[in-house]
């Protein structure tokens, strides 16, 4: 929330600007249109900028996962990886793993796991071999 506010504070500071500018034009239209198309062209970058951050953080993860992955050929629960992570983040090792499985790199399969008498499915994840 405060990146969003610095952006609309600096969309209005460069709207400041225009009286400066155009000192004998219509200033509130084109301090009111500056302003607004300066918004919306700061929130895209902004936006662009979080989405790139994101993917540079599930590729961390997607290559922490594959490594795990090969030390343990037998496959690992999602407990498991994300528990071996290095600075793990739930959100950003669910959606790794969620492309790794729909790239085909890695495979998922239901195990029945029990313990003192009761009985849970576990979803094991391992490389694929060809």
């Amino acid at each position: 929330m405060d990146s969003y506010l610095s952006i609309a504070g600096l969309a209005l500071s460069i709207a400041g600007l225009v009286p400066a500018l155009y000192p004998r034009s219509r200033t509130k239209l084109w301090t009111f249109t500056t302003a607004v198309f300066s918004l919306l062209v700061l929130i895209g970058i902004y936006q662009v900028y979080q989405e790139r951050v994101e993917q540079r953080a599930i590729q961390a993860s997607k290559s922490d996962i594959l490594a795990l992955l090969e030390k343990n050929k037998n496959g690992m629960s999602f407990e498991q990886m994300y528990d071996s992570m290095y600075y793990p983040n739930f959100a950003t090792a669910n959606s790794a793993i969620d492309e790794l499985v729909e790239d085909g790199r890695v495979v998922s399969e239901k195990i029945e796991a029990s313990t003192n008498d009761a009985k849970y499915v576990v979803r094991k994840f391992s490389l694929r071999r060809n």
